[in-house]
């Protein structure tokens, strides 16, 4: 090759180089740019902190109006050993509101109201301070979705493989929700996961396996189902989808989360290890008071809940405590089996 070709070849490497960069950085801050949702920001949302190891998401299920949390579920990233663990709140937990004992679905009607007379940013800010209270965490993000959105969002994701526990039947004519879903495994699209979510008794009163629990029941089984979506939507494959969900989201979601904070985040999600994933549910008893179905914490427990399990720690110390555990159920389990032996001789 002549010394004229090698420059000019050179020069057109430099050139590509420098579109390819351009375009590259363009098309990220294109990208960076797209909304997610329609954007709140509260004074009351944690600043992520990476010493802390801890990325926490407060995700809120509201119902038609907007006035009631239908779920609340804390997803909490350890970012030392990369695990995913996911704290629920019952609709009934009682919580004090405005100097009154309220459910703490009925927050999101709380902050409307304050939000509206300008005490809060934002509808979310009252139940994400409440949230904040019951468990101790910080909270760093937050997604609100309704539920047509859901429907439209598990749509675009080609639906979920889930296996149903039960027959379903429930009507609802009041709030047109009709729930026929047949036990067994299959093909959830966007109503079928809607309508598994959503339900808690058959007509007629009767509530099956878990469900008995009422809203515990619910709890179990939405876990469940959103462990089995992280599990096969977490993946990069599922990348080239955002651009689908972006017109869903905008009309449905309402977060602080950024297409900046999904960028920096992308190692994050690529490291998950959805075997890892556990769910949990804020610890407490379901009472009765005058006739008032409410649901009480037990503080002391979710103290020692939280020091277990959510705060950040190594993957060999996680691996240890789990090791050590499973050690000391064994022992326990062979002692209780030698007491046995001793008893029958």
């Amino acid at each position: 090759m002549t010394k004229l070709a090698k420059r000019i070849t050179l020069l057109l490497l430099g050139i590509c180089l420098i579109s390819s960069t351009v375009l590259g950085v363009l098309a990220a801050k294109k990208i960076s740019e797209m909304p997610f949702g329609e954007q709140v920001n509260i004074g009351e949302l944690d600043k992520e902190n990476d010493q802390v190891g801890m990325i926490n998401f407060l995700l809120i299920g509201i119902d038609a109006d907007g006035t009631r949390s239908d779920t609340n579920m804390l997803l909490s990233y350890d970012g030392y050993s990369d695990r995913v663990n996911i704290l629920s709140f019952p609709r009934d937990t009682k919580v004090l509101m405005n100097g009154h004992s309220q459910k703490l679905n009925a927050a999101m009607g709380v902050g409307l109201a304050k939000a509206k007379a300008d005490m809060d940013d934002a509808p979310e800010e009252e139940l994400i301070r409440q949230v904040k209270s019951l468990s101790g965490l910080p909270v760093h993000y937050f997604v609100t979705v309704d539920f047509d959105g859901f429907k439209e969002i598990i749509d675009v994701l080609g639906g979920v493989e889930f296996n149903i526990p039960y027959n379903m039947n429930y009507d609802d004519p009041v709030q047109n929700l009709h729930i026929h879903l047949k036990k067994g495994q299959q093909h959830l699209d966007g109503q079928m996961a809607h309508d598994f979510v959503r339900f808690r008794q058959n007509n007629g009163g009767s509530a099956p396996g878990e469900y008995v629990m009422g809203d515990e029941g619910r709890i179990y089984w939405q876990q469940r189902f959103l462990k089995a979506l992280i599990a096969q939507k977490a993946r990069p494959e599922y990348f080239d989808k955002l651009t689908d969900i972006f017109d869903v989201i905008v009309k449905h979601v309402r977060t602080n989360y950024t297409m900046q904070d999904l960028l920096k985040h992308v190692d994050v999600i690529q490291n998950l290890n959805v075997n890892d994933i556990e769910s949990y549910q804020l610890p407490g008893d379901a009472v009765y008071e005058n006739g008032v179905a409410w649901y009480v914490q037990d503080e002391a427990a979710t103290d020692q809940l939280i020091h277990d399990v959510f705060l950040p720690r190594s993957r060999e110390q996680w691996e240890k405590e789990q090791a050590e555990k499973a050690a000391a159920e064994q022992a326990a389990l062979a002692s209780a089996q030698a007491g046995t032996t001793m008893q029958e001789e």
